[in-house]
């Protein structure tokens, strides 16, 4: 068991420890593939994250995208509105249900996203490249049994 050290001694606990330097490091990956990738296409971390779960489904109902981006529909409102304006993105009504609206991408969204792709995964591949293979795989594993563990039911 770790001992608990005082707040004002500035230590932590192993496990506080590692959740900063777990959000530290999601956040020095995020800024290196927006100034690598993102940036210079003027698209942002959040809607490439969208266009990527719209791209993946094909068509998809706005709140699916926002639970699976983690983002709210307030946030995800604001950046299609922006990803329609570019025109890669369209809004569709369902056709089952009026009240709920699909997303999908245009051709144009197609296309930046086929060259987003492979450039977002080389820029992603070089943040973790300082790892032997074994090493990230050992590293996946532990962060994959992390969010199955915390979504288990109690």
């Amino acid at each position: 068991m770790t001992a608990t050290v005082g707040r004002d001694s500035g230590a932590f606990t192993g496990a506080t420890e590692t959740v900063l330097h777990l959000h530290r490091a999601a956040n020095a990956v995020r800024q290196h593939v927006e100034q690598e990738v993102l940036r210079p296409r003027q698209l942002t971390w959040t809607g490439f994250v969208v266009l990527r779960t719209v791209w993946a489904a094909r068509r998809i109902e706005t709140r699916h995208v926002a639970e699976q981006a983690g983002i709210s529909k307030a946030t995800l409102t604001g950046v299609v509105d922006t990803l329609s304006g570019r025109g890669l993105m369209r809004r569709t009504n369902h056709p089952d249900d009026g009240r709920l609206v699909l997303l999908q991408l245009t051709r144009k969204g197609h296309r930046l996203i086929r060259e987003l792709l492979p450039e977002s995964q080389t820029a992603e591949t070089y943040a973790w490249s300082y790892l032997e293979p074994g090493e990230l795989a050992r590293v996946t594993a532990a962060l994959r049994g992390l969010v199955d563990h915390l979504e288990r039911p109690r």
